[in-house]
Parts: C-alpha cells; structure tokens; sequence
C-alpha cells in the first residue's frame, strides 16, 4: 500500500484534499489484517480509489491527477497544457493486465454485469461496505468501473450513501449508474462502439406520415404491425397533421401509434411507470395499458428507464428500457 500512494494523498493540488484511515502498520494484528483483505477496517478517499484504479489501466503506472485541462492567457491568446506527471511503477504491467482482465470478467460474467454497456468493453468492481462510523447499520454501496479495457479513456466511480429500497448491494443498485455514465462519456468523447443494433428485440422504424390520408397512413402502419389510434372526428380522407411517435422513433411489433388532423390536433399527456424490476413480457402489458411504447435492449429484467417514473410525457412516448439477468451473490 505504501508503494501504491494509498497511505498518502495524491498530490493533486485539490484544495482541502483528505487522506485514508489505517491502522498503524506496526502494531497491526492478524484479524486486521484479514479484514483489511476484504476492505473493512480502512478508508480511502474517492479520489485515491480512481487513482490507484487508474495505475491499473496505465499497465501498473501510477500518474498524478490534476484538474486543469489547459491554460488559457486571455491577454495574448496563449495556451499551455499541463504536462502528465507520471508517479512510479507501482504494480508490474504483467500484474495490471491480470486484474484487468479481472475487471472485465467482473462485469461481462459478475457481479458487475449491470454496469455493461453494449459495444464497449468495461470493466469494474462492485463494493458494498457497513457503515461503522455511524454505526446503524446503514450501508455505503458503490461501483467503480472503467472503459474500453484496453486504451482506457474513462474511470467512474458511484458511491450511494445509505440507499433505501430493495437493496444495497453496489453491483446491483451503483452499476447501473455507472453503465448509464459511461453510456454516454464514450461516444461523447469519440469512443466508437463496436454494436451495430439498437436492441435484441425485433423493431420497425415510425415512417413519417404528415400529409397521408388517415386511411393510408393506419394501412402503411397495421403492414407493420402497429395499432393505430385516431380521434373519433377523424374521417378516413383527412390529412394527418402530427403523429405520436415521431418518424425515426424504432417501435416493437403492437406499438401504439397516434394521429392527429388538423381538428384534432391536441395530444394528451400521460404519467411514466416505474419499470424497474419487470420482465419484457410484463414491461410490455404494462406499457400498453398506459398508452406508451418501449424500446427493450437486453433480457432478463429491468433495470433502468430513460425517462425516470412518474415524469409526465405526450401519450405514446418511447421509453428505452434496459434489462439484465439477475445477479446471484457477492457483493
């Protein structure tokens, strides 16, 4: 530990930045020592956790963090950048690459599984640790994970300070966090995804139908399997207006699709349910009754929702739902 930096701060000129907790190191006992192996007993800082977390996939070099992007000198238009400061080798590149490897398991096959994203290798590891300062038995559950595992470009760490609800588990309730981050840093930073599909369920994409008939535009959309809904005034021969999704939008098979003419062009609005924990086949009745559409990417249940519950939405919305196999063990 003391060659990995953890019994010191990390010299990133943070202001007010903290350090660990640790026992002396020359009074320590066995059963401290065992604890220690599993992570109680000790505290680290957030910031030293991505930092060592880092060293792992900089092939085992340790590097200091810093803040600042670049300088710019608003007089003379003069930029400097900041030079990385590497630390030392505090792990062999052979060790790294090993926990890395680890790392990747954890989320592809583990108890990280929630944090994965598709298209993009990630890595992490889930944490979950008893509250001994305030002694309550509250919890502290977090997950770090990082991505691609090779050429690493981001490191996110979550920690949920005594979650309320069906668990406290940090694979299973700070993953999914982590995975909706990365979700979107990668592609915003250019990380190109390998995945060519937007879900593992069949879907057909919402054509544009502004100045169909009524009539032709619920015969295009019945062909896809869609069920049309019109207002009662609407006549066959009036032109659609406005539709609900809109073109672009990929729809399942039994999508409700809404039209509107010019008489009835007023849209009503509806509440979002709460998804999480359903299995497809649930979130699907559940999501026709309340005359809205998903899109279904993974299998098993669900575990997040683009548009949070109880946000009021335009009636026949599409909301992304994703889902994962449910974890069995560890923490």
């Amino acid at each position: 530990m003391m060659l990995s930096g953890l019994l010191t701060n990390t010299n990133s000129q943070f202001y007010g930045e903290a350090n660990g907790i640790f026992y002396n190191l020359n009074s320590i006992r066995k059963f401290e020592l065992a604890e220690m192996s599993f992570g109680q007993g000790i505290t680290i800082t957030p910031l030293q956790l991505v930092t060592a977390v880092s060293a792992l996939a900089n092939e085992g070099v340790l590097m200091q963090p810093r803040i600042i992007d670049k300088i710019v000198d608003t007089n003379t238009g003069s930029i400097t950048t900041p030079e990385p400061v590497s630390v030392r080798q505090v792990v062999s590149k052979e060790t790294a690459n090993t926990v890395m490897d680890m790392l990747d398991y954890a989320v592809s096959d583990g108890t990280g599984r929630y944090a994965d994203v598709k298209g993009y290798s990630i890595g992490g590891k889930s944490g979950t640790t008893e509250n001994l300062a305030q002694n309550n038995g509250t919890y502290v559950a977090s997950f770090i994970g990082l991505s691609p595992t090779v050429n690493t470009q981001a490191v996110i760490l979550v920690a949920l300070y005594n979650p309320k609800g069906y668990s406290h588990q940090g694979g299973e309730i700070a993953g999914p966090v982590v995975g909706q981050v990365l979700s979107e840093i990668l592609p915003y930073i250019g990380v190109a995804s390998t995945s060519n599909t937007e879900s593992n369920y069949e879907t057909h994409t919402m054509p544009d139908l502004q100045n169909k008939t009524i009539a032709e535009a619920r015969e295009l959309l019945q062909s896809y399997g869609f069920i049309v809904h019109t207002d009662n005034t609407a006549n066959d021969t009036d032109l659609v207006t406005n539709q609900m999704p809109k073109k672009g939008a990929h729809l399942l098979d039994g999508a409700n699709v809404f039209l509107y003419t010019q008489n009835s062009n007023v849209a009503a609005s509806v509440t979002v349910p709460n998804f999480r924990g359903l299995t497809a086949s649930e979130a699907i009745n559940i999501a026709t009754e309340a005359n809205l559409n998903i899109v279904l990417d993974g299998s098993g249940k669900v575990i997040s929702q683009d548009i949070a519950a109880d946000t009021t939405v335009e009636i026949g919305s599409v909301i992304n739902l994703t889902l994962k196999s449910e974890l069995n063990g560890g923490w």
